[in-house]
């Protein structure tokens, strides 16, 4: 069997692009240093389906295996630094999903 493209995944697990990017969009926050919240909503809905796919699919999996973006920060600092360190933590907390689910698997948590 082929491999399905991120359009086929798409429209098969949530129907259309639409679609899936109102579940993204619920799951992000608007950054900062985002001028306009309608630039971020435009900017979100106009991204590849590969993309929110990932975006997608690293929010499920730091449900399913941390429980929050702020545990899996927690045990990032807690593997790199076993005292802790605040400064580094206040760091990634602004981080990606994907790019903390990086850092995870780099330092085995």
């Amino acid at each position: 069997m082929a491999k399905k493209s991120p359009l086929q995944r798409v429209r098969e697990e949530h129907g259309s692009k639409e679609e899936l990017a109102e579940k993204v969009l619920g799951l992000l926050e608007k950054p900062e240093d985002e001028w306009e919240a309608e630039d971020f909503d435009h900017r979100i809905r106009t991204l590849s389906n590969r993309k929110l796919l990932r975006l997608w699919e690293s929010h499920q999996k730091v449900q399913e295996q941390y429980g929050s973006k702020s545990d899996l920060v927690e045990k990032i600092v807690k593997a790199r630094f076993p005292g802790g360190n605040d400064d580094y933590e206040t760091k990634i907390s602004g981080f990606t999903l994907p790019k903390l689910l990086d850092l995870a698997r780099r330092f085995k948590v």
